[in-house]
């Protein structure tokens, strides 16, 4: 090749044979991303493989990326806090959900459940047997504060000869101290 505008220019050739080869710019390492195997002069262009996820779409797309790695991991909605009541372990995408912890009782059947309660605490308290969670008697028939299933059936009146002062409803067996 007898032109020197081309590749394979040859000075000490007297005579053109017709294998002149144009030159072909682009990167000539066959170890870089954009190798062009086509190109016979280097131009600086050749850029190393990057590896990572190239789908914009997903959650982990790396811009930098060339060359997919088939790391893409799509988007996961959740509580991504780990300190929060409802945590998703499973998240990758924070949707605003969190919720913090709510400490009480949360038996709906005892005497301070909290209903804005998401985590027991072992706080519950419950009413006696026979009372509310007021401690009034839920049956008292006779009004006078001890509840139908704890009376106590005998004579209450303390100047009779069977005085039982363990009873709370008087029966009407009492005894006369008169006439014995």
């Amino acid at each position: 090749c007898t032109d020197d505008t081309m590749f394979n220019y040859n000075s000490s050739a007297c005579y053109d044979d017709g294998s002149c080869i144009p030159f072909v710019y682009g990167c000539t390492n066959p170890t870089a991303f954009n190798y062009n195997s086509d190109a016979n002069t280097d131009d600086g262009s050749c850029v190393p493989f990057i590896y990572g996820c190239t789908d914009p779409t997903m959650w982990n797309y790396n811009s930098n990326a060339n060359t997919d790695d088939g790391s893409c991991i799509a988007f996961a909605y959740g509580c991504t806090d780990p300190t929060a009541f409802n945590y998703d372990s499973d998240a990758n995408t924070d949707d605003g959900s969190c919720v913090p912890f709510i400490y009480g009782c949360m038996d709906s059947t005892a005497c301070n459940y909290d209903s804005t309660a998401n985590t027991a605490d072992g706080s519950c308290t419950y009413a006696a047997t026979y009372y509310d969670c007021d401690d009034v008697c839920l049956n008292d028939a006779d009004g006078d504060g001890v509840c139908d299933e704890l009376e106590i059936a005998g004579c209450t009146d303390s100047t009779m000869l069977n005085y039982d002062s363990t009873a709370t409803d008087d029966d009407g067996s009492c005894v006369s101290l008169i006439g014995c």
